[in-house]
């Protein structure tokens, strides 16, 4: 075959090849972007699965994945009542084997339940029970019961807590979920998580709301 004949069929092959590559594109990247946007970031699961990990983690008495969820910073913050007063620790992992306060973490609930994104149940000290079972998350509503145990401590027990210690709470509360999980033989956790750089945290563990004692 003569040369320049070859280098013209060469030629308009290369040109063709060209012309498809800028056709297909846009479609390329139009793909590309989509999957960026919708694919999660590497190694920052959603809220319900931070949701689901957290409960089977407590619920088979796992520290080790529970301290994962504990931001060296942040730390976490135990609410229970000692007395009459509600209090609060700051610790830095979980223990079961040492719990905050000295008595078992209740981890006697089922972990099989769907969560529900609405208004969460609320505890009747009259009864001793709750009002509505399964797994909940508010998605809406910010809780301060963090917050308001500081400021109670602070004023009626002149607990040295800085006013912005106080409000560093109500900032984190601010970008905080609260989970409830109400089985139906009365087994409860109580959790929040806390969304830091784009990643949810374990931040605060209440085991005061369903501890009516005097």
């Amino acid at each position: 075959m003569p040369k320049d004949l070859a280098s013209g069929k060469n030629n308009n092959n290369f040109s063709m090849k060209t012309i498809s590559f800028l056709i297909a594109l846009p479609v390329l990247l139009f793909l590309g972007l989509s999957c960026s946007f919708h694919t999660p970031p590497k190694g920052n699961p959603n809220l319900e699965d931070c949701i689901y990990q957290i409960t089977k983690a407590f619920h088979e008495r796992d520290s080790v994945i529970l301290n994962q969820f504990i931001h060296p910073d942040y730390q976490l913050y135990v609410l229970f009542k000692m007395g009459t007063m509600s209090e609060y620790s700051e610790i830095k992992h979980i223990s079961f084997n040492h719990p905050v306060p000295d008595y078992p973490f209740y981890t006697d609930f089922k972990a099989d339940h769907k969560i529900a994104f609405q208004a969460l149940p609320i505890y009747d000290c009259d009864s001793s029970r709750w009002s509505s079972i399964g797994l909940f998350c508010d998605s809406v509503s910010r809780d301060h019961l963090l917050s308001n145990t500081a400021i109670d401590l602070k004023k009626w027990r002149e607990e040295k807590i800085e006013d912005a210690k106080i409000q560093w709470f109500k900032d984190m509360e601010n970008q905080s979920r609260r989970i409830v999980l109400i089985d139906d033989q009365g087994g409860e956790l109580i959790f929040y998580l806390t969304l830091i750089d784009n990643k949810w945290y374990l931040t605060i563990l209440d085991r005061l709301s369903g501890d009516c004692s005097a």
